[in-house]
């Protein structure tokens, strides 16, 4: 099994290499799953106890069949259970991550309005991922490729591009979520003659939507893409974006907990017809053979895929078999039982926040997804801790050892995030996570996420004396 195991870490970006110590970036190791207690589906996960015992099944079916028809399975399954039934409302395109999707608009753009100087604009960028903002640009985010090769990080993909990004930040320096539809609105009518790309989040790192009722408001000839790459949304809305003509970026790796990184978009048939009859001249793909393999494009796309390298991606491919066998485990559970309880855990987690010393929930959280819970943490003076602050903590929390869990001794929450002057961590729920307090007790089904909060309150007076002294 072996292999497999280090397949899961293969195929991505440099950020899910497993390091000297044993831990990817997020200090993580998605094959060891032992005595963890997580709560941060929405930075990265491991193998669950269900998954694991079938890595060796899933890893011989992707590395031993046919490449090809395997994608196309997994694209059809991605429909059966997203489309509604007996429709066929889209096509999927694979990527390695939630960043490298970014990369997809801008190259139907050029495909679309070929020559034309685009306009990206670009909500919540400090809580997306952190190669969004210069893959929307057309800029290598990191250094290594899905092939396994060096790329210059920050130099453009395709020079020919000619592209700008208006970025509209997701909070006030207060942390109070803005409204920027009317600063869309004002922004493209500024820009009348470029081609324009609207990226819009539902699901940021702390759980911000995006109002969507403003896109059949605004000029009908932005290319709207949603990101969806927490994935804890309802087939409806998935439907409703696809009706509304948007590109939608979904990946397993958040709330169905499979590890990092598989990414996916959702090209509406309205757009992917385009694609399909437009002439697409070898200039508009240069630079993209080292992104995109011909493989995460469908059959259908024979004129993007000829300009395209044919090479397999096995670990991607093996992390998407292992998301979507998650997500149809998940699908049987019916929605309201699910909703009942997200609606407890959130407000059980939020009272025991109130009630801690160090830790002060952001505001607005009634605004955002009831999965995700987001809080500060003060100092003995009331001050805050800052984004470099947290980011220690983090590491000094998930890489101890803990002994005030039942059956647990590790522990994993969503790692720190920016905004404005501030920042803040985070609690998550991913579909396990539900699978598990669905099957406890309900007089002690949030036990083990009191002792969590209560541990990270105690951590935080251990960190202040390590950083004071």
């Amino acid at each position: 099994m072996l292999q497999y195991e280090e397949l899961l870490s293969a195929g991505g970006d440099e950020r899910i290499e497993i390091l000297e110590e044993g831990r990817n970036k997020y200090n993580l190791n998605p094959t060891n799953n032992l005595g963890l207690f997580t709560r941060g589906s929405c930075t990265c996960s491991s193998l669950n106890p269900q998954t694991f015992p079938r890595l060796k099944e899933f890893g011989d079916f992707v590395s031993r069949g046919d490449f090809e028809k395997i994608r196309k399975k997994q694209s059809n399954r991605l429909k059966n259970l997203l489309n509604y039934k007996g429709k066929n409302a889209f096509d999927v395109v694979f990527a390695p991550s939630g960043s490298d999707l970014a990369y997809l608009p801008i190259i139907f753009s050029e495909i679309i309005n070929p020559g034309k100087k685009k306009l990206v604009f670009l909500t919540c960028p400090e809580e997306l991922g952190s190669g969004s903002q210069m893959a929307f640009l057309g800029k290598y985010f990191g250094d290594k490729n899905q092939f396994g090769e060096y790329v210059e990080k920050g130099e453009d993909i395709n020079p020919r591009y000619d592209i700008s990004l208006s970025r509209f930040s997701a909070r006030s320096n207060d942390g109070l979520i803005i409204n920027h539809a009317q600063n869309i609105k004002s922004e493209i009518s500024r820009h009348p003659d470029m081609a324009k790309i609207g990226a819009l989040v539902i699901g940021s790192k702390s759980g911000i939507e995006d109002d969507i009722s403003l896109i059949p408001k605004i000029d009908k000839n932005v290319l709207w893409v949603v990101d969806l790459c927490q994935f804890r949304n309802s087939k409806k809305l998935v439907n409703q974006l696809i009706k509304m003509g948007c590109l939608v970026m979904v990946t397993g790796s958040k709330f169905y907990m499979s590890p990092p990184f598989c990414g996916a978009m959702l090209v509406p048939k309205k757009i992917s017809n385009k694609i399909k009859n437009a002439e697409i001249k070898p200039s508009f793909l240069s630079g993209y053979n080292h992104i995109f393999s011909a493989y995460d494009f469908p059959e259908e796309y024979d004129g993007i895929r000829k300009f395209l390298p044919f090479r397999k991606n096995l670990g991607l491919t093996l992390r998407w078999e292992i998301a979507i066998d998650e997500m149809e485990r998940f699908n049987k559970i019916p929605v309201a039982k699910v909703n009942s309880l997200l609606k407890k855990w959130n407000n059980f987690v939020n009272q025991e926040i109130k009630k801690s010393k160090h830790f002060e929930l952001m505001p607005h959280q009634e605004k955002t997804n009831s999965t995700i819970i987001s809080f500060k943490i003060k100092n003995d003076d009331n001050s805050y801790l800052e984004y470099d602050q947290l980011k220690r903590f983090f590491k000094y929390v998930v890489i101890d050892e803990h002994n005030c869990f039942d059956r647990f001794n590790k522990v994993f929450f969503g790692q720190p995030v920016r905004y404005g002057y501030g920042a803040f961590i985070r609690l998550a729920l991913g579909s396990n996570n539900i699978f598990n307090l669905l099957k406890r007790d309900p007089k002690t089904q949030f036990d083990n996420d009191q002792i969590l909060v209560e541990l990270l309150d105690r951590k935080v007076d251990e960190f202040l004396k390590i950083e004071q002294s």
